[in-house]
């Protein structure tokens, strides 16, 4: 019997796990199909890039995945690169909000989970809520229950915390924090796919603070402190996709062959990349919902509703600044407020943050490509490098206004934004800046919309009906961040195996 054959199209941390999966199942004994995998880029790894900045290699997307849940660190530990984890120097977080006659930085108040408050009285200690802010949410212990099952399934992130917490949460402490994860705004962000925790703990108790804290692990009996939240790699989130890479045994791979058309002119799938026609007999789709959309003129139901999931556009500015011209930092970052109508939504101190890279990090090794059209000034780097990395994001939901301006004034806008905030104000001096670059992630960050949860069902029925065979998978569905992709690529490996098996059974005499 020939040996079945799965066409896995999108290179992203979605796609590479599912054809890791495909080619290393977790059963015994399970078929191992023929994979190919398909990316219109000229590289893998979607959203994980690291490349050379400055004799380090710096993220140029995600550089972190989440230590709190499981997935990602299981897949580390079977590619064998758990010993290569690191965890950021330093932690904490601000937040850059108008206040009085300039902005500036507040921390954000202790005892947060899932970028929550649970605690009173930090709340009532921070001035990022002025006086009132933390009396309205003190209301959270007496309010009536307001939210029902069928009222949490179509609640946004923004409706549950204004209705516990009060407004000024709601914009001071959330909004920057969850917002940030997404580039999305917690009031048209669905909370049951983008914080479920929020409608667990309403399950536990009227009280929002109150049922949120029920739920975190009681302290660990030792002084070891609080676990890391957060990994990456001492040569940068891209050591993933290395790893991953070396593991795709007899994986064929077409990159740079964008995908035009999925159909099923008989029993088998014919993907046409515009030079060829490839037959599968399953296939995983782990690119952008807008473009899988585009691939399946024969499965229209399902393309119009593909078609309904918006993406954000972001760019990354990444900054060397001499020393001198910032306090030194004693935390990780901080995230923008949209009251302050800055295109910067958050800054990471990436100096402090990650030990990799600090001065005088690794030189990052020979070939690694830096890819086209972004903008880089400066002088290049050097071994031992002093200087002190910035990494700026900018964009967010409803604003795109960083796509109208080229490099440079990118460049500009986001320095006279940072130096208005006093430990920054060194940055006025555009002298201070050693060399910079500008990553651009155009309608790459999906925004799950109240009802998401829904949609994603509707997508994948429709799909069962009308091309039964095809998955969708990524962080378009069910779950945004590296180790929410890592679990749905494992998922939709899973899915097209149990098709190949069904399929071969029912072909059997």
């Amino acid at each position: 019997m020939t040996t079945q054959r799965v066409v896995v199209v999108g290179g992203g941390i979605a796609g590479l796990t599912a054809a890791y999966r495909l080619l290393h199942p977790t059963e015994a004994g399970a078929e191992v199909p023929r994979v190919v995998l398909i990316d219109s880029a000229e590289r893998l790894g979607g959203k994980i890039l690291s490349t050379p900045f400055e004799g380090r290699l710096v993220d140029e997307g995600a550089d972190a995945f989440l230590l709190r849940v499981p997935w990602a660190i299981e897949l580390c530990e079977e590619l064998g690169i758990s010993a290569e984890r690191i965890s950021p120097s330093v932690g904490g977080a601000s937040v850059a909000h108008t206040g009085g006659d300039a902005p500036q930085l507040t921390p954000l108040p202790d005892g947060l989970v899932g970028g929550v408050p649970t605690r009173l009285g930090p709340l009532l200690r921070s001035p990022l809520l002025g006086p009132l802010g933390p009396l309205r949410a003190a209301a959270d212990y007496v309010l009536p229950r307001r939210f029902t099952a069928r009222r949490l399934e179509a609640a946004s992130v923004g409706d549950i915390v204004r209705a516990r917490l009060g407004a000024a949460v709601a914009s001071q402490v959330v909004d920057p924090l969850l917002g940030s994860i997404s580039a999305g705004d917690i009031n048209r962000l669905d909370a049951a796919t983008s914080a479920p925790i929020l409608g667990q703990a309403l399950e536990r108790s009227r009280s929002l603070m109150w049922g949120l804290r029920r739920m975190q692990p009681a302290p660990a009996a030792d002084d070891s402190g609080p676990a890391p939240i957060f990994g990456s790699f001492e040569g940068g989130m891209g050591r993933l996709v290395e790893a991953l890479m070396k593991r795709l045994d007899g994986c064929v791979l077409r990159l740079g062959t964008p995908v035009e058309a999925i159909r099923r002119p008989g029993t088998r799938f014919a993907i046409d990349t515009g030079s060829e026609v490839l037959d599968a007999d399953a296939v995983i789709i782990a690119a952008p919902a807008h473009a899988a959309a585009q691939m399946l003129p024969a499965a229209p139901d399902a393309a119009a509703a593909l078609g309904l999931i918006d993406y954000a556009s972001v760019a990354v500015v990444t900054l060397s600044v001499r020393p001198d011209a910032i306090d030194a930092p004693h935390e990780a970052g901080f995230l923008v407020t949209r009251s302050t109508g800055w295109l910067t939504t958050a800054c990471s101190y990436g100096s402090a943050k990650w030990p990799n890279w600090a001065a005088g990090g690794d030189q990052p090794p020979e070939g690694v490509p830096h890819p086209a059209g972004d903008g880089v000034g400066g002088d290049g780097g050097h071994d031992g490098n002093p200087n002190v990395v910035l990494r700026v994001s900018v964009g967010r939901d409803s604003d795109d206004r960083h796509t109208r301006l080229d490099d440079g004034e990118l460049r500009d806008t986001v320095l006279a934004e940072l130096s208005s905030l006093p430990p920054l104000r060194g940055l006025c001096d555009p002298t201070v800046v050693a060399s910079w670059r500008v990553s651009r992630w155009p309608h790459s960050l999906p925004q799950y919309r109240p009802g998401h949860g829904h949609l994603v069902d509707r997508i994948e029925e429709a799909l069962a009906q009308e091309m039964p065979g095809v998955f969708v998978t990524g962080a378009a569905y069910r779950g945004l961040g590296i180790p929410a992709c890592i679990r749905q690529g494992n998922e939709a490996a899973e899915r097209a195996t149990a098709h190949l098996a069904s399929a071969s059974a029912t072909a059997s005499p």
